[in-house]
């Protein structure tokens, strides 16, 4: 029986939130525009520098930059007075500090001006959503709405005060590349200004669980596990540590001091059921190819699909539901794929709606039954993916997807639609040559290809 009285404090409640976050988020703009214009006018004012002028892809800074870019030498002598005057004003925003303290108030509002500054200037000029996640404006980022690219101006504005000689010169070619993939996206727009994304494109980046394929060599994986001594183990790791990168060698130091805890004699298998020292232990020592980690609802709903369907001869008629569909606002790319009949049988009861449950089996000696959702990885046979795989050619199936748009608007009873699905098709195109590279890899090597799932990116 439902219960009135708590619906109604459940939805006031809710309202009450919705409220207060709306009221966050204006108050934040409000600050955040005026940060940019006290910014502005203290330059102008202090150093007799229009900040926008440095960034002016017309203007003399621009210019001069572009001209000796890559010579440090050339780019010293030939460095604008008007960017030397305004570093030397920024920076002397410091004080008697040797860097940047946040702690310090007037530093923070420099910060905070600065960052301000450059994120409205860039929203401004190329369109985009501010993404508020949190109250550290280090959190805050702008998502651009004609490509999609976010960026978080308070972390570069730090960065920016922190590195000191050369910032500026780096702060005006970052905002020019920027301009430039705008400038390339307007040409392949044929000069037109189309607004593809919302925020809720930038903040499914940051809500969406990522799913993530990689060949591992699990033979060696299940030895050094399982059989070989500690010690042997180890000695694997140290191996294995320098074809990681730099970036990646504290994570080698913890998990050989957690190993060095154990008896050196015995297998780690017998001494421990860990299973995320077992997964880092079989991405340092195992890994031949990962693919680029995607969202999990792009790749169930659109990528795994799109290869099921194949390079299909001709397009279906569309019915009613069909043209129901397009009505409703249904991404192009995404209605291609669910219109389209399949080249290649899927299995809709099946792991992602397409494999088999007898193609699957788990990496872990300890169970049977796999969590997905709680981040458990799931072993994949390549033998689901390989006769797909084996004819799928990228060109071809966004050649059929541009087809495929013609043909739509060639119906007398669809609505008149933009294409809105290229991106989505060349994101799909791009995970597949990714998949096909890796599963590949696990075939040829007789690699396990293993699937995972990953958290939302912070």
């Amino acid at each position: 029986m439902s219960q009135p009285g708590k619906e109604t404090e459940a939805s006031r409640k809710l309202a009450a939130d919705e409220e207060a976050a709306r009221q966050r988020f204006e108050k934040a703009v409000t600050e955040l525009r005026e940060g940019a214009y006290r910014f502005a006018s203290r330059a102008r004012t202090e150093s007799q520098i229009v900040v926008e002028e440095l960034i002016d892809p017309e203007g003399e800074c621009v210019a001069t930059i572009a001209e000796v870019e890559g010579d440090a030498g050339a780019l010293a002598l030939g460095m604008p007075l008007e960017l030397i005057q305004f570093d030397t004003w920024l920076f002397g925003q410091i004080g008697d500090k040797e860097e940047l303290d946040l702690q310090d108030k007037s530093h923070w509002e420099v910060w905070f001006e600065f960052g301000s500054w450059i994120g409205e200037t860039l929203r401004r000029r190329h369109g985009g959503h501010w993404l508020m996640m949190g109250d550290d404006p280090h959190t805050w980022r702008i998502g651009f709405s004609k490509i999609f690219l976010e960026i978080a101006p308070f972390v570069f504005a730090e960065q920016l005060i922190r590195m000191g000689s050369g910032a500026l010169r780096r702060m005006v070619t970052e905002v020019e590349k920027i301009r430039e993939q705008h400038a390339a996206q307007q040409e392949r727009d044929n000069g037109r200004d189309v607004d593809r994304f919302l925020s809720q494109h930038y903040v499914r980046m940051h809500t969406v669980p990522l799913g993530q394929w990689m060949s591992l060599d699990f033979s060696r994986i299940a030895h050094l596990w399982n059989e070989a001594p500690v010690k042997e183990l180890i000695e694997a790791l140290k191996e294995a540590a320098p074809r990681l990168g730099g970036q990646n060698q504290q994570i080698v130091v913890r998990v050989v001091e957690a190993l060095g805890k154990a008896n050196q004699d015995k297998p780690v298998n017998e001494q421990t059921r860990d299973r995320g020292l077992f997964e880092a232990v079989a991405q340092i020592i195992g890994m031949r190819r990962a693919t680029a980690p995607i969202a999990i609802d792009i790749l169930e709903r659109v990528i795994v699909p799109a290869l099921h369907v194949g390079t299909p001869e001709a397009f279906p008629p569309l019915d009613e539901d069909d043209l129901g569909k397009l009505r409703k606002g249904v991404e192009l790319f995404a209605f291609y794929v669910d219109v389209v009949p399949h080249k290649f049988q899927a299995d809709d009861e099946g792991f992602l709606g397409s494999i088999p449950h007898e193609d699957l089996s788990t990496p872990y000696a300890d169970r049977n039954v796999l969590e997905i959702g709680k981040g458990d990885w799931v072993v994949v046979n390549p033998r689901h993916f390989i006769p797909m795989l084996a004819e799928y050619d990228p060109k071809k199936m966004l050649d059929k997807y541009d087809e495929f748009v013609k043909y739509v608007r060639e119906q007398p009873d669809a609505p008149r639609r933009r294409d809105d699905g290229r991106h989505l098709a060349e994101v799909a195109a791009s995970a597949l040559v990714d998949l096909k590279n890796c599963v590949g890899v696990a075939a040829q090597n007789k690699d396990a290809l293993v699937f995972r799932l990953l958290p939302p990116p912070g």
